[in-house]
């Protein structure tokens, strides 16, 4: 059984699902034009991308992606040509550690956060690298709170951030750990939570945008017990299955569209104002017991297929009994497998995400076959729903840019990453 870090099991369940419209659906058709690709076998070298790292647009369809694996961000222009590399790696300014994620204004101001360092590194439009913003006041290793992992966007202006909270669970984990160390550990927004970061200072500040709808839990999770392989593993996964998660993207001007319940109900908010709600008559799904039994069947599979992994030569040179660690985590995830309780019904929204003219894709989703994209519904910015795209298409781009412009990642037969970029029909953007 192969380390797991954070005691997660990924659940594919089995057995084909097949997606039809409802009667209410109005088809949509995916037919974009191509505007550019790069990457492949054959691509110039500052587009041999190994991964699909973060990618965003500026408001002039400039394309940036970040290359983890080189650790800087590659600027590509409307034409799909190299317009420069940003950053690089080191301990420097305007230097990356681990660079996870680029957020970029329209204007083609940057911040890339740097999950090693704990920083964000801002960058002008020209890519001149102005300064650091530390998360806290001792930087330069990776923090415990693991700031660099949270959900963000661009907020309304430059030096403005969007971001979710850290998950309960693993804040109780971190604190636990902070605690046994003698580190500091501050309070955290949690993930039914939204802030506004801002960059103006030398520190990271926030303040709370928004606080989602939280589901009932019936019972008070117990101190999580360091060491204690069944404790930590209880904590990591208090929620329900099947437990609403909260939804959300920023749109133009500091708006955001959120869900934060099983059921069709995207809000449109802006300074703690609803504007609209978008709704549809699509009901979630109960979770029946034959349900649960299949996601119970489903990760005792995995479970199962994860423990024939071999030891690497490296796992064996370090002294440590791994085999020992593995028996435990195991042991620890087939008690909680067996003990685990379901939220009473299925979430109709697994995603949502706003375009740069306004327009908002809502991604259906289908928990019980985790390899199906689900459906997308479009509304335009007025909330007016404007059609379904069917499953087996591109699926929810991986960014939007201004004039119709989607970027994806996509592989090729060997796995290589390429990056497509196509322009919406006009029907889909004003």
């Amino acid at each position: 059984m192969s380390r797991i870090l954070g005691f997660c099991v990924l659940v594919t369940l089995a057995g084909p699902v097949l997606h039809v419209l409802h009667a209410q659906d109005r088809p949509l058709v995916w037919d974009f034009p191509e505007v550019w690709r790069v990457g492949g076998l054959s691509a110039p070298e500052w587009a041999l991308f190994t991964r699909r790292d973060d990618m965003a647009f500026d408001g002039n369809g400039n394309l940036y992606v970040v290359d983890g694996e080189a650790d800087h961000i590659v600027k590509v222009d409307a034409e799909g040509r190299l317009v420069m590399t940003i950053g690089r790696p080191g301990e420097g300014p305007g230097e990356f550690k681990s660079l996870y994620k680029v957020l970029v204004w329209p204007d083609g101001e940057i911040a890339a956060n740097d999950g090693g360092r704990d920083v964000f590194h801002l960058f002008d439009a020209d890519g001149n690298f102005q300064r650091m913003v530390r998360w806290r006041a001792v930087t330069g290793t990776m923090s415990l709170d693991f700031n660099s992992a949270r959900v963000m966007r661009p907020g309304p202006r430059p030096g403005i951030i969007y971001a979710q909270g850290i998950q309960r669970s693993l804040t109780q984990m971190y604190s636990a750990l902070a605690e046994s160390i003698g580190a500091e550990s501050g309070e955290q927004a949690d993930e039914r939570t939204i802030e506004a970061l801002s960059l103006a200072g030398d520190l990271v500040t926030s303040e709370t945008l928004l606080e989602a709808w939280r589901p009932p839990r019936t019972e008070t999770p117990a101190a999580v017990e360091l060491g204690n392989t069944e404790s930590m593993y209880n904590t990591l996964n208090e929620a329900p299955y099947f437990e609403p998660e909260l939804r959300w993207d920023v749109l133009a001007g500091g708006t955001i569209a959120y869900a934060d319940s099983s059921t069709y109900r995207v809000r449109i908010v802006r300074d703690a104002t609803i504007l609209n709600t978008f709704t549809r008559p699509i009901a979630p799904q109960p979770v029946t017991p034959a349900i649960e039994t299949k996601v119970r069947e489903s990760m005792l599979r995995a479970l199962d297929e994860d423990d024939e992994e071999p030891v690497s030569e490296a796992a064996r040179a370090s002294g440590i009994d791994l085999a020992a660690i593995d028996r435990e985590i195991e042991a620890a995830a087939r008690k909680g497998i067996e003990d685990m309780t379901f939220y009473p019904e299925i979430s109709v929204i697994a995603e949502i995400r706003g375009t740069a003219d306004g327009f908002v894709w809502v991604g259906r989703q289908d928990a019980l076959n985790e390899d199906d994209d689900g459906l997308i519904d479009v509304f335009d910015p007025e909330g007016n729903y404007r059609g379904t795209f069917p499953t087996g298409g591109l699926g929810m781009p991986d960014a939007f840019g201004p004039d119709g412009l989607v970027a994806y990642w996509e592989l090729d037969e060997m796995d290589v990453p390429s990056i497509v970029v196509y322009r919406l029909p006009t029907s889909l953007r004003r």
